[in-house]
């Protein structure tokens, strides 16, 4: 069966974005997450990233290749430990171009240093950071399952990578937290609401219906919980008031009490006994002429004052 997570990322992976800066903004984002870079001696410098989803890693090479002239070698590698599975590695070697590439793509600045985190300049358009928030989720993101406890990550190696990050979120009216978890930095969304509307910026639309189908019916069954929880208290109050009222009205029976107040208290002593489970007002209803709750409430009063009165 596949998870939300698989088919999230297969979803992402998918999504293309028209415009060449959206393309740059997704691409550097997972280059940032799933990238290294790197000088091998004298062969040069280099770019190699690592990806457990063959979605992921099919995104980044034809990204690469969509944008720029450069050759590429992707191989599939299997994963002994500590975790097992296949990596999909690909490897960008120094060639012509390629300072350039990693310039454009915001991984070196241009004194050719590593940069963190996506440089603001391809982030500064709405599409551009949607993009951006996509490659990172694509590179380093963790989704729940949507019937389960709510919970979304994306997790990046440096503070100020989170803290770019989280900033782009924040533009999106999404509130994340932050927390560091042994040697990484980890961005995370708990309200389901929020995760669902991360999806539908990145562009998870079926996955993102997946999550508002799922909290529409969470919602419905909490609300019928309160219902019934509801009723449940209401009929235990019924039952115990009801109880109560009987008890004294039996009391002043065997006192011969109720011979004695006006017929108006006799009518309700008797329509209490012979209706144990109607409630105050269904009470009031059976009385000739009807009464109002509250003059039931006044006259049960009135025969709970006639036993204190005899204590």
């Amino acid at each position: 069966m596949t998870s939300t997570l698989q088919k999230a990322k297969e979803e992402l992976a998918h999504y293309r974005g028209s415009r060449r800066c959206c393309q740059l903004a997704e691409l550097s984002a997972l280059l940032h997450t799933d990238g290294t870079y790197g000088i091998r001696g004298h062969e040069g410098n280099f770019l190699v990233t690592e990806s457990s989803s063959a979605y992921t890693a099919r995104k980044i090479y034809t990204l690469i290749h969509s944008l720029f002239e450069v050759e590429t070698s992707m191989v599939k590698v299997e994963r002994n430990s500590p975790r097992k599975g296949n990596v999909y590695k690909l490897e960008v070697a120094e060639q012509r171009g390629f300072h350039q590439m990693l310039n454009e793509l915001g991984v070196l600045d241009p004194s050719l240093s590593p940069e963190p985190w996506v440089p603001k300049r391809l982030a500064v358009r709405e599409c551009c950071a949607a993009a951006v928030l996509r490659g990172a989720f694509l590179g380093g993101g963790y989704i729940s399952e949507p019937y389960g406890l709510a919970d979304f990550e994306i997790s990046l190696s440096y503070r100020a990578s989170a803290l770019a990050c989280k900033d782009i979120l924040n533009k999106k009216s999404l509130t994340p937290g932050l927390r560091k978890r042994r040697n990484q930095w980890v961005i995370y969304l708990k309200k389901r609401g929020q995760i669902s509307e991360f999806l539908a910026i990145t562009g998870a639309h079926s996955t993102h219906l997946e999550w508002e189908s799922q909290t529409i019916m969470n919602s419905t069954r909490n609300r019928v919980n309160r219902l019934v929880n509801c009723d449940a208290a209401n009929a235990r109050r019924l039952s115990e008031a009801s109880f109560r009222q009987r008890e004294v009205i039996m009391e002043l029976k065997a006192l011969g009490l109720l011979k004695k107040p006006d017929s108006k208290l006799v009518e309700i002593a008797a329509a209490r006994l012979t209706n144990p489970q109607a409630s105050l007002a269904e009470l009031g209803r059976l009385l000739d002429p009807p009464v109002s709750k509250a003059t039931v409430q006044g006259r049960m009063r009135r025969l709970e004052s006639l036993i204190t009165s005899c204590r």
